[in-house]
């Protein structure tokens, strides 16, 4: 178990630095994403990029408690993560009740003794016109995506403030940026997630503790709406990169956010999304075409 930070030191990412602006441990070179002896918590563990984000955590020498509501996929997860020699636990629960947060802490604390990292990954959506969105989905939607990281985010701040620091991840989406027809609750929950994370950033830095976003785009997981190769390929067509993403490539981003290479990046929303949106569709299809010789 990792000892607890000294009075007056705060958290760079993934390792410990001196509250001195004027001096540095680092030199040229030696930035590196190793999380050894870190403990981070990653909501919406069970599957796709919550999955992929325990993993890779893991892989860097972290020791994490998992969220999720399924059990025994976390569980796995859970094993898989052993398998590597690092330590993990599964608390489960609804990210929109504050018990949830509080458990998690809770949790962690009686494990570990100490939290390094906070991942707010826990999200969901669903296809509907607004009209037709029951006060109940709303509600559900709106927890879910935001809420849920508030909650938990709260919940950590007492043991960031007595360790001196800690970075915390919010996991948004690119549908925050543009309108996004049939599923206009979940596009709006997201842009009020990165708006939280600015002024968390603000508030909170004082503290030593760090706080950005990430903006998947299309990506595919499992239960994904990309996971036919149909729509992949047709969603792919209308990205610069020409694909879809990939849960991995998220959870790299959330990384290098956690870690010593981003110590001067606070409050930040940094987009994975395989490029900027064109002025419209017929813009891809334009760019794609054989010029000239």
């Amino acid at each position: 178990m990792s000892q607890p930070h000294t009075p007056g030191a705060y958290l760079s990412g993934g390792r410990q630095m001196t509250n001195t602006v004027t001096t540095t441990s680092k030199k040229s070179g030696q930035t590196t994403f190793d999380f050894t002896g870190q403990i981070v918590i990653v909501t919406g563990a069970s599957g796709g990029i919550g999955s992929a984000l325990a993993d890779k955590f893991a892989e860097a020498g972290a020791d994490l408690i998992l969220h999720g509501r399924k059990a025994e996929a976390l569980e796995a997860k859970a094993g898989q993560i052993q398998e590597l020699g690092r330590k993990a636990i599964v608390v489960t629960g609804n990210i929109r009740e504050p018990e949830t947060a509080d458990a998690l802490v809770r949790a962690a604390l009686e494990q570990f003794g100490r939290i390094d990292i906070l991942i707010n990954n826990a999200g969901g959506n669903f296809a509907s016109r607004l009209e037709d969105l029951s006060v109940n989905a709303w509600n559900a939607t709106i927890g879910t995506n935001l809420s849920g990281a508030f909650h938990t985010a709260v919940a950590c701040l007492p043991v960031f403030e007595k360790q001196g620091g800690g970075s915390i991840i919010n996991v948004g989406s690119g549908s925050a940026n543009h309108a996004h027809p049939m599923r206009g609750a979940y596009a709006a929950a997201k842009a009020g997630l990165a708006s939280l994370t600015k002024t968390m950033s603000w508030e909170w830095a004082d503290r030593g503790i760090r706080v950005n976003c990430v903006e998947p785009g299309a990506t595919l997981t499992p239960a994904s709406r990309f996971a036919s190769p149909e729509t992949e390929k047709t969603f792919g067509e209308f990205l610069a990169l020409g694909r879809v993403g990939l849960p991995e490539e998220v959870a790299d981003a959330c990384l290098y956010l956690c870690s010593d290479a981003s110590s001067f990046i606070t409050g930040t929303v940094l987009q994975v999304t395989g490029g900027p949106h064109t002025s419209s569709p017929l813009d891809a299809r334009l760019v794609r075409e054989p010029r000239n010789a």
